[in-house]
């Protein structure tokens, strides 16, 4: 439980971002009793997880591309379950590639449809093992695949996918990206391995809204860090920092690489057939294609909307979705972290304030976990 406030100071926290990192972290203290004011430069809460009805469908879409929520943690899902109902939805991904269609991630089916063979999953295990590469140290993307699924698969799947998604060659590219992507020799399609799946019932600006609706927090979107920057010392006890780690240390070590998105809106009768196909070639310059009448399939609509999903470079000040991690880039950020130790009363949190390509779930623990470090130093 906090202290008695000083008089001058406006809240206990002041936490920049209203995305997932901010909103339960302002949840977590409210409901020990500090006082905190978030804000957004954004007009809407939520960050990149920010849904909203389309109009002329009447579909749930996700603004700023699929977000399904997923983790194997029974407390972080009972958590976001106190503030929504979730959709028993399973992701389940296909892939367009060389004229054909199929499962990802890869399965056993996905082997058998592509070496046009019937392997039982022994066979498909010896087989894959057969075409593995075997190198004689792993450290990059194209070395960790082509060393679990072999050279055909990689280029079918992951290769071309990665250029575009990636904007480099994927040598460049870190390995635990690869390491988000299992193989399995069995037919379960399923795109995620976690026990617990599924999408706010309600769309997810209305779990951020009951997330962020107590006394104790007040949101104000339309305002930037930069409005706050100089006086927030005077006003709030402790920062919360959930943004771009370069912009706050004044880009001094250069600016840190992420790559965003832009989307092309297409509304018909019918799509695709499925949530998500991902173009894995060069024959589309775009990487995916979300049909989002598919994350609640029971509900009937005439007309149908997706969004075509074009990746791009970025850097912190233009909508950056994903950080780049290389070890170039690594250590630039390595000089901006050894900052951040000398910033008191400063708490950096999140995607784009550790340079992380974090899931929703695992934002979530971080802010848990940073939030409890808080209190015991308290």
């Amino acid at each position: 439980m906090n202290d008695k406030i000083r008089p001058s100071f406006k809240a206990d926290f002041l936490i920049v971002g209203a995305g997932f990192s901010g909103a339960t972290f302002a949840r977590l203290a409210a409901d020990t009793g500090y006082t905190c004011h978030i804000i957004d430069k954004r007009n809407h809460l939520g960050g990149n997880c920010f849904s909203y009805k389309d109009e002329e469908t009447n579909i749930e879409v996700h603004k700023y591309g699929p977000h399904i929520f997923h983790t194997s943690s029974k407390e972080i899902w009972n958590w976001v379950n106190k503030f929504s109902a979730f959709t028993n939805y399973t992701h389940r991904v296909k892939a367009n590639s060389n004229g054909s269609v199929y499962s990802l991630p890869i399965n056993l089916h996905t082997i058998n449809q592509f070496f046009k063979k019937k392997f039982s999953p022994v066979e498909a295990f010896q087989y894959i093992e057969s075409v593995r590469i075997k190198h004689a140290r792993i450290s990059n993307f194209e070395e960790f695949v082509t060393a679990s699924v072999g050279i055909e698969l990689y280029e079918a799947f992951y290769k071309y996918y990665s250029i575009k998604q990636w904007g480099c060659d994927p040598k460049k590219i870190n390995i635990s990206v690869a390491k988000r992507l299992p193989i399995r020799f069995n037919y379960n399609d399923n795109y995620f391995e976690d026990i617990y799946q599924g999408i706010p019932l309600d769309g997810y600006t209305t779990l951020f809204s009951r997330i962020l609706a107590s006394d104790k927090i007040k949101l104000l979107l339309n305002t930037d860090f930069k409005q706050e920057y100089k006086n927030w010392r005077s006003c709030y006890r402790v920062l919360v920092y959930t943004g771009s780690v370069d912009e706050y240390f004044d880009y001094q070590f250069g600016v840190l690489p992420y790559r965003t998105l832009r989307f092309e809106r297409v509304v018909d009768k019918e799509i695709q057939g499925v949530a998500q196909m991902n173009y894995t070639d060069y024959s589309k310059p775009f990487t995916r294609i979300t049909e989002y009448k598919w994350f609640l399939p029971e509900n009937k609509h005439k007309l149908s909307v997706a969004f075509i999903e074009f990746s791009d470079k970025a850097d912190s000040a233009h909508e950056p979705y994903y950080p780049i991690r290389n070890s170039e880039n690594d250590s630039i950020f390595k000089k901006y972290e050894n900052l951040t130790s000398a910033e008191k009363s400063v708490i950096f949190l999140g995607r784009l304030a550790e340079y992380r390509y974090y899931d929703m779930h695992q934002v979530i623990a971080s802010a848990m976990a940073k939030f409890k470090n808080y209190v015991q130093k308290k």
